[in-house]
């Protein structure tokens, strides 16, 4: 895990991650950035949540590389956003749900279903939300490779790569 500056509040230590960028949340509006695997997801949520973080969104998006998931938590107490982003593979889109955890989670995961086909296991209710049942296809799903870009393009390189630290 890398890890950039020197803020480590309460909740990030479990937080397993092959990349972590400490962010101005001036600047930024996040306090800390991490990228992680599908694995880590479940034990990551559940130390923001233990931690007194609560769930703002979950959503998606269409890259080379796969479905990039990004989950917001923040703080009632300060502002303090921590962001979590991973990749599922475009063949194989599938991720843990985490509303075992966050039960808001539910309407999130669902509406991420609908628009990208990310099969969230474990989710008590997995039908689509905003879109017809039998729609038969996935509306913000890249239609041509070529049409997506790379986390290399959308995000700072210091957010995609492993410092090392």
């Amino acid at each position: 895990m890398s890890t950039t500056g020197s803020t480590n509040p309460q909740g990030l230590d479990g937080i397993k991650a092959w990349c972590r960028v400490d962010g101005d949340y001036a600047k930024s509006g996040s306090a800390a950035v991490f990228f992680i695997d599908a694995g880590a997801l479940l034990q990551a949520t559940a130390s923001l949540k233990a931690a007194g973080y609560y769930l703002e969104d979950v959503c998606g998006v269409d890259v080379r590389e796969g479905i990039m998931l990004v989950y917001h938590f923040d703080r009632f107490d300060r502002p303090h956003r921590i962001t979590l982003r991973m990749i599922v593979p475009h063949d194989r889109k599938e991720a843990p749900s985490i509303v075992s955890i966050f039960s808001g989670a539910d309407w999130h995961e669902r509406e991420t279903f609908d628009f990208y086909g990310v099969v969230f296991t474990g989710h008590p209710n997995l039908k689509p939300l905003l879109l017809p049942d039998d729609l038969g296809f996935h509306p913000l799903l890249k239609e041509q490779e070529d049409q997506r870009k790379s986390i290399h393009q959308l995000l700072p390189i210091e957010m995609v790569i492993d410092h090392g630290a």
